[in-house]
């Protein structure tokens, strides 16, 4: 960890970043959340070189209405695959959780994925979508060393699955 990221998590952050990623080239196994040789993912924090980030709201944006693809969240030890680092070789690769849209949701429709509970407040205001549970409890640390990759669950393809967008920051 470099002595400008000290002290500094989650709020006081060097680097604030917004992404939003497309998942029509993606692919997972279908009988499992375990990525296989064959998944193939769409990065989107690669901290396998810097202090790491922390990631406040990771949502969907549906492009096509009534699309119900799920997407999975990965959290893995390679920025170059997910699944494989190079042939022959496994790397440490694991389901964060999933997301889905609902069957009517018009194209521009959104949906939110349920991050972990964190003990610091994050820059985040208002409730959540149910219940009085306060979102600014919740987010997603990338330590060190690790890559977030989301992928449409599906074994081929799916032309019409979401985007997916996050924001947060880099230390």
């Amino acid at each position: 960890m470099s002595p400008s990221s000290t002290n500094k998590q989650p709020l006081l952050i060097d680097r604030p970043l917004m992404r939003v990623r497309a998942l029509d080239k993606t692919t997972t196994l279908g009988s499992t959340v375990d990525p296989g040789t064959t998944s193939n993912g769409a990065l989107l924090v690669d901290c396998t070189k810097n202090d790491g980030a922390f990631i406040d709201c990771i949502w969907l944006i549906q492009r096509v209405g009534n699309d119900v693809t799920p997407v999975h969240l990965y959290l893995s030890s390679s920025a170059v695959a997910l699944g494989t680092a190079y042939t022959g070789s496994q790397t440490e690769a694991y389901y964060l959780g999933s997301a889905t849209m609902a069957a009517s949701t018009a194209a521009g429709g959104t949906v939110e994925f349920k991050l972990p509970k964190v003990l610091a407040p994050v820059p985040h205001a208002g409730n959540a979508g149910t219940g009085n549970e306060p979102l600014q409890f919740r987010g997603l640390y990338v330590e060190h060393g690790y890559a977030l990759w989301a992928a449409a669950a599906s074994a081929t393809p799916v032309a019409n699955a979401p985007l997916i967008g996050l924001q947060g920051g880099f230390y």
